[in-house]
């Protein structure tokens, strides 16, 4: 190990830790890099072609140097892969996991079910399992076939987080923990899962002048600007919002709807945009920086979500940090970042009421009074502080 790097905290990832893949994995360990800098020694893909694949070495991210270990070049994100990028990554954990732990650190956070179940443990780690939601992820997976494999991995997946974790959080309410345990009986009736809502970095996302935001996207000033993100997948709901929003355009029929985020179905939702009728009024800018998520929800009147199944969505709590109205369909969370007719309106998978809602979220007079009141308690530079809280580390 360096004689000037210290890590004391083994943080496993499916991502490169730097760009890819996008979504709730980079965001996570992008926060505990943030916040622990160097104190973390990273596990991960290959940012490029030139790092060495599976011994430890010093990587520079963003201008700070850590101690990292490649466990082998990802695949292009934009397509759907042969083979499952978790099946790849369990397998990789598994080939590489006598070097990884020849660091010697004892202290180990995993938020990937795939390196859970690869990982090896020895007495005396000391190991937090940082789950990103509770439903299955399998029953919404990109792969059709992967459904019906969802309950053996399930099986597997919790008999390695009871064995293997010695803390256990969950991006969840505490009413969906509750459902957790009762679905899935006596193995978990005596695990502690606690509720640990993600985070939203307020030196990003925060309110701003709405029309100088506008003039630096390039959007007009004078039409209702509806923005959702994420993934481009049929789970995120993106046909409840293209139907929501058509009636939705009835009221109000220069309103432009931006997509922020790419993903396998763009072609066949475009294609769908295109049989509303919709082609002058849809914008799917694909993916973006954190800091251009936030100009855009800053130029926006309104923020839509039509997930079927999420975690504690770190994109509802962006929009709360930007004093942004919400409508949201109902997961777990939902209720709790969205305060049912103060900042926003959670409501069911029909059209007609989802578009009723955004009609009514339009005119919510108290939306930056109440998202000021509660963003503090979501802001990431407390994240430090409450996973210690629940996650003492040994030395």
């Amino acid at each position: 190990m360096s004689d000037t790097i210290h890590p004391d905290i083994l943080h496993l990832e499916a991502c490169n830790f730097v760009d890819k893949p996008t979504g709730g994995q980079l965001n996570f360990s992008r926060q505990l890099i943030k916040v622990l800098g160097n104190r973390l020694a990273l596990v991960g893909w290959a940012s490029t072609s030139s790092e060495p694949i599976g011994c430890w070495f010093n990587k520079v991210i963003d201008g700070t140097v850590y101690r990292y270990f490649a466990i082998g070049m990802h695949s292009q994100v934009d397509r759907k892969p042969l083979v499952p990028s978790r099946i790849t990554t369990w397998f990789q954990i598994r080939r590489h996991r006598h070097r990884i732990f020849s660091i010697g650190i004892k202290n180990i956070i995993v938020r990937e079910p795939a390196i859970l179940m690869a990982m090896k443990m020895q007495s005396g780690y000391n190991l937090c399992f940082f789950n990103p939601g509770i439903g299955s992820t399998l029953t919404i997976s990109r792969y059709a076939w992967a459904k019906y494999f969802s309950s053996i991995y399930d099986f597997l997946f919790f008999r390695s987080l009871c064995r293997k974790a010695n803390c256990i959080l969950a991006a969840a309410d505490e009413s969906t923990i509750a459902e957790l345990k009762h679905r899935e009986g006596e193995k978990l009736q005596n695990i502690n899962i606690i509720s640990f809502p993600t985070r939203v970095d307020t030196d990003v996302y925060h309110p701003a002048d709405c029309i100088a935001a506008r003039k630096t996207l390039d959007l007009p000033a004078d039409k209702v600007v509806v923005v959702t993100t994420g993934r481009i997948h049929w789970a995120k709901g993106w046909k409840l919002l293209l139907e929501s929003f058509k009636l939705f355009l009835d009221r109000f029929p220069d309103s432009l709807l931006i997509f922020l985020g790419d993903g396998a179905e763009r072609e066949v939702l475009e294609k769908h945009t295109l049989a509303l009728g919709l082609r002058e009024n849809i914008v799917v800018a694909g993916y973006q920086s954190p800091q251009v998520i936030a100009t855009y929800l800053q130029a926006a009147n309104l923020f839509v979500m039509g997930s079927i199944q999420e975690g504690w969505s770190t994109v509802l709590l962006e929009a709360l940090a930007c004093r942004v109205p919400i409508v949201t369909t109902r997961f777990s969370s939902a209720d709790t970042i969205v305060q049912h007719g103060i900042n926003g309106f959670v409501v069911d998978r029909d059209p007609l009421e989802f578009s009723n809602a955004m009609v009514a979220a339009l005119c919510l007079p108290g939306v930056a009074l109440y998202a000021g009141s509660v963003i503090d308690r979501y802001a990431l530079d407390r994240l430090a502080h409450d996973l210690f809280r629940v996650w003492p580390l040994i030395k």
